[in-house]
């Protein structure tokens, strides 16, 4: 039974960091397209993509912070089972108090990864909203095919108001930003690898930014 225990105890440790960075890069990604209306779900994102984007997240001094001290109980629990037996059972009630505290301290890092990872995606998207981020352009292909939002997304591409928000191997998510209100309101834009549009529809940011904020064109 006790090797058992060990055995699962043993294999929880192995796969919580890939659950972890995993949880954090999913946390990120739902906030920051969540942002723009976007249901992440919706969408192809792979495995790869959800790990290079978990690392915004868990850069956060705190995140690092928390992972040290559950790394570090987690570790003392180890000690304190290995060096116990009969004699030292005062060692094993040690070990599993430390080992509840690490299961505690492991469920309070999800609501601090989920909280950071909504500030960064909020800041991320406070950049596109802006127009700090760099102007992407998909070439598309059949202009006679959806004339009306070709037409709108030439309008956009010629007036330089066009800012990514997110590429995907199959699709790229693009915003147009207002003419007359940029900073709030916006177009938004699928366009699939063939280029061609198969999605439009009309944003207006969440948090409106009414501040008086100069916006970059």
């Amino acid at each position: 039974m006790g090797g058992m225990r060990g055995a699962l105890g043993e294999a929880i440790v192995a796969a919580l960091p890939v659950a972890l960075v995993y949880f954090s890069g999913w946390a990120y990604l739902t906030s920051y397209l969540g942002e723009f209306g976007i249901d992440a779900t919706q969408i192809d994102v792979s495995f790869t993509t959800v790990l290079v984007y978990a690392f915004v997240p868990l850069k956060a001094w705190y995140i690092l912070l928390m992972l040290l001290v559950i790394v570090a109980l987690v570790l003392a629990a180890l000690l304190f089972e290995l060096h116990s037996d009969d004699q030292h059972k005062g060692r094993k009630t040690t070990a599993s108090a430390l080992e509840s505290l690490a299961a505690v301290a492991v469920v309070i890092l999800l609501f601090a990864i989920k909280s950071a990872a909504g500030g960064a995606a909020k800041e991320m998207a406070h950049d596109v909203w802006k127009g700090f981020k760099s102007q992407s352009v998909a070439m598309l292909g059949d202009a006679k095919v959806n004339a009306d939002a070709v037409a709108l997304y030439d309008a956009c591409r010629h007036e330089r108001r066009l800012r990514q928000i997110i590429g995907l191997p199959n699709q790229l998510f693009l915003l147009c930003r207002s003419n007359v209100d940029p900073c709030n309101r916006g177009t938004l834009f699928v366009v699939n690898n063939e280029g061609r549009i198969i999605y439009i529809a009309d944003k207006i940011r969440e948090d409106i930014d009414d501040e008086g904020t100069i916006c970059t064109t």
